[in-house]
């Protein structure tokens, strides 16, 4: 009798353990490897996710913060820091033809390749440096219809008052991504919105810039030269550039010029195309020369 209590209380723990081990064997199981026809249909955000999942399901607690709220939402995550993540030889096979195919769509799309920034952070850097974002424009400059983002921020250090304050801007343009919170810097530049009253324009004029917009994927913004002399004596040019997006590249594709001598009252308006590409990673506005006063004289 004894001995068959002892068999059965064998048998029971023998059991247990077994099932122990099944139900842990079918969570790690449960880990889907796409076939490559399925991968290669995958955009390059939701790669960087498949890859990451075979490290996630281990409990890796990654670096990125965006990868971490993205499989905290999994059920089947629990991160552990203290996790030694081994590989199977299946696994690491899987993971290096993942990185193959990222580095193929980055290959083809230079845009990819570029810095992410992380929004918040940014904006956060330019209030702790007392700077002010002027403006922002939502809308679409590329073609993946993904929110994309521009900033014209105020990097004056000038504190003095009245009209002779210098003012200074930079604008950035932030291309969205398929990771929340995540764009991609497209372009930073303080030389393509004018300053005023600083050495890069002649003296005695007043410059601004307006009419900021993005729509259609097209970007375009205006420059004010204001002179004013004697009397009624003066002149203004407004200068409107207009930028259109072009395999991976925003390009110039003309410039609209409006002229007004406020002596004579005289106007005029040129539209010049450009035949020539001109990058907005390359424009810089203070190459671009206002008329001469004595062209509208008489």
């Amino acid at each position: 009798m004894k001995y068959l209590i002892i068999v059965i209380f064998i048998s029971f723990f023998s059991c247990k353990e077994k099932n122990d081990i099944s139900i842990e064997a079918s969570s790690t199981n449960s880990f889907e490897f796409l076939e490559d026809k399925e991968l290669q249909s995958k955009s390059i955000g939701e790669l960087r996710l498949i890859r990451n999942e075979v490290f996630a399901r281990k409990g890796h607690v990654f670096k990125d913060k965006s990868l971490n709220d993205y499989y905290a939402s999994k059920k089947w995550y629990t991160p552990n820091a203290n996790a030694k993540i081994v590989l199977s030889t299946t696994e690491q096979e899987y993971v290096k033809k993942i990185k193959e195919l990222e580095k193929n769509i980055t290959a083809n799309q230079p845009l990819l390749s570029l810095p992410t920034v992380n929004l918040e952070k940014e904006r956060k850097f330019y209030e702790d440096n007392k700077f002010y974002i002027n403006t922002e424009l939502k809308g679409f400059i590329n073609n993946d219809d993904i929110e994309d983002i521009i900033w014209i921020i105020d990097i004056s250090t000038d504190d003095s008052l009245g009209g002779n304050a210098k003012e200074e801007y930079r604008l950035q343009i932030f291309l969205g991504t398929e990771i929340s919170n995540k764009y991609i810097e497209y372009l930073k530049s303080d030389s393509v919105i004018p300053c005023n009253n600083c050495d890069n324009w002649e003296n005695g004029s007043e410059y601004s810039f307006s009419n900021v917009k993005l729509e259609k994927k097209v970007f375009h913004f205006s420059t004010m030269q204001l002179y004013r002399g004697a009397g009624t004596q003066g002149f203004s040019q407004e200068n409107t550039f207009i930028f259109n997006f072009d395999n991976d590249n925003m390009i110039l594709s003309k410039v609209i010029k409006d002229y007004q001598n406020y002596d004579t009252n005289k106007k005029e308006q040129n539209t010049v195309i450009q035949q020539q590409k001109i990058h907005l990673k390359d424009f810089n506005v203070y190459d671009w020369k206002y008329v001469d006063p004595g062209m509208l004289s008489g």
